[in-house]
């Protein structure tokens, strides 16, 4: 079984931002053409007793999305410079992007195109984790430590 690149919560990380700002800092250490990895995110789902789940696919600065999305409005809700994301062709790119901007990035899209949203009592954060796509992550990727209790195991 390969270990997920990045989990939490699982103690390492304040949020989901800074869980992610930290593992696109790993993931452009890797070398170009590195597989590709899946960010995904639970939260509450429609009920109160219910979870929702989103996924973003990212290889080398490049986003895979099933939805199109208007890049200078993702922008400017997450707080980023225009150049932080725009479209490239079926993809889009967070190659200018800060690895902090390009985490509120894809805060933003789960948030406010994906429909993620933290669990009553659990404040404004919600669970976030990578996973690589293929059944052997890149020989030089780095895993975070797993948390206590998975976070993805819920059903």
């Amino acid at each position: 079984m390969v270990e997920p690149f990045i989990e939490h919560p699982g103690g390492e990380f304040d949020t989901a931002v800074d869980a992610m700002a930290d593992a696109i800092r790993r993931l452009r250490e890797l070398p170009q053409g590195s597989n590709w990895i899946t960010f995904c995110a639970q939260g509450m789902g429609s009920r109160v007793d219910s979870y929702h789940f989103a996924e973003i696919a990212w290889r080398d600065d490049n986003l895979r999305l099933d939805q199109p999305l208007d890049a200078d409005e993702i922008a400017q809700q997450a707080g980023v410079p225009p150049s932080s994301f725009s479209k490239q062709g079926d993809m889009y790119s967070i190659h200018q992007a800060t690895p902090r901007e390009a985490a509120q990035v894809l805060d933003t899209i789960f948030r406010h195109h994906m429909g993620i949203r933290p669990h009553t009592g659990e404040g404004n954060d919600y669970a976030v984790g990578a996973e690589w796509e293929s059944s052997e992550p890149p020989a030089t990727a780095k895993s975070s430590p797993p948390p206590r209790r998975p976070w993805w195991r819920f059903w």
